[in-house]
């Protein structure tokens, strides 16, 4: 579900993220983000650089319109689909005043089952802790991209990323997911 907001008058420029220009310092996109959610981690597993993991959550996210954060109560899926492995959480994402991306950290404990190949316990590969940059997309979305270090690398960091899917309820999900920061405003 894309939602082309032209109207709000948004900073063209370089490639990553914008911040919002012309609004009441983004008060009018955050609480779009209230809703349900198929979301997805994309992370280069710890043990093995070679392979891309992707970790499917459902769940919802609230917002706090006060305090400008964001929590996630998710469930992580299995790989493949089917019933939910295990809950966690991703909280106290907080929006500064004047912007719509802030820097966090994503530490959460995943289930094997939620990888392929599952990977042997020991590995560290059932963990999830990055630096990210949280972004409140223009599409009733959200998503993160990598913490790029100073100076960035070339080229830069694409991966971990975070990307997510509004849906209406949990009954019949999207086949695919989206792991990226893909607002086509902020291109």
């Amino acid at each position: 579900m894309r939602l082309a907001l032209a109207s709000l008058g948004l900073a063209a420029g370089a490639a990553g993220c914008q911040t919002f220009v012309g609004i009441e310092d983004a008060q009018q996109h955050l609480p779009r983000l209230e809703g349900n959610y198929v979301m997805a981690i994309a992370r280069k597993r710890p043990s093995d650089a070679n392979v891309t993991d992707t970790i499917r959550m459902q769940g919802t996210a609230s917002l706090d319109i006060d305090t400008r954060t964001l929590d996630l109560s998710m469930s992580i899926l299995p790989f493949g689909g089917g019933t939910p492995l295990s809950e966690t959480s991703i909280a106290g994402i907080e929006f500064p005043d004047d912007s719509d991306q802030v820097n966090y950290v994503i530490d959460i404990s995943i289930p094997s089952g939620a990888l392929n190949p599952a990977p042997p316990p020991q590995t560290g590969d059932n963990r999830v802790n990055v630096n990210v940059i949280f972004v409140a997309e223009a599409d009733y979305s959200f998503c993160a991209e990598p913490e790029q270090p100073d100076p960035p690398p070339d080229p830069p960091l694409t991966l971990p990323s975070v990307g997510s899917i509004l849906v209406e309820n949990f009954t019949s999900l999207p086949a695919s997911t989206d792991a990226d920061c893909d607002d086509e405003l902020r291109q």
